[in-house]
């Protein structure tokens, strides 16, 4: 897979650290010099130096070869146009941007942002989940007003505890995105284990939230 992140700040560089040590291809699009040296001497990864959001340096970054964009600069706006370009120029069929002004989100998938979330843990979870991205997108475009991102704190001593997510029976309309182990974020897998004390994000309709809590915390 081959992924091109647009933006060297904190979160581009979480999301460097994320995908360059797995066997995707990932190359940088960083506007600032310094940073740009800076990251591909740390990472070992293609960084090209110049604004993401003009043609010329997208496609000398290889954009129209690219499976997932994933525009994360420090500006909204910069953001919106970088996304629209490569769905509607470059017919990228997944795009994920983080949104720097909260409530935002909504705007940009009105936009026709593929994905548009304020955490970059969520974000890399949402770019390796194991479902389609066409039924995410179904899900959010269905109903955007009713879902929200529910988070679900798993007791010790919870049954679930020990179960892998592809035997957990979740509602029709909700993804399970992440979840948060202490200090590190899970991407969940089909032979992933719960364990006591994860913390579990789910995106769901908002009626789902307290069933949710219940299967794990039975």
């Amino acid at each position: 897979m081959f992924i091109l992140i647009v933006g060297g700040g904190k979160v581009g560089r979480y999301l460097i650290k994320e995908f360059s040590n797995k066997d995707y291809k990932v190359v940088l699009i960083e506007q600032d010099y310094d940073k740009a040296v800076k990251i591909e001497e740390k990472y070992d990864i293609e960084v090209i130096c110049g604004d993401g959001s003009e043609q010329d340096v997208l496609e000398k970054a290889g954009i129209e070869e690219c499976d997932i964009l994933l525009a994360v600069t420090e500006d909204d706006q910069d953001n919106l146009v970088i996304c629209q370009l490569a769905e509607r120029q470059y017919n990228i069929p997944r795009t994920f941007t983080t949104v720097n002004t909260p409530g935002n989100e909504k705007l940009f998938n009105w936009l026709g942002v593929n994905v548009a979330v304020s955490s970059a843990s969520i974000l890399a979870g949402l770019v390796e989940y194991d479902v389609t991205l066409s039924d995410l997108n179904v899900l959010l475009k269905k109903d955007q007003d009713q879902l929200r991102l529910t988070r679900v704190l798993v007791r010790e001593n919870s049954s679930i505890v020990g179960q892998k997510v592809k035997d957990i029976e979740l509602p029709l309309e909700s993804v399970l995105v992440t979840i948060l182990r202490g200090d590190n974020t899970i991407v969940p897998r089909g032979n992933t284990k719960i364990m006591g004390n994860d913390l579990i994000l789910v995106l769901t309709k908002k009626e789902l939230s307290g069933e949710l809590v219940k299967i794990f915390n039975k």
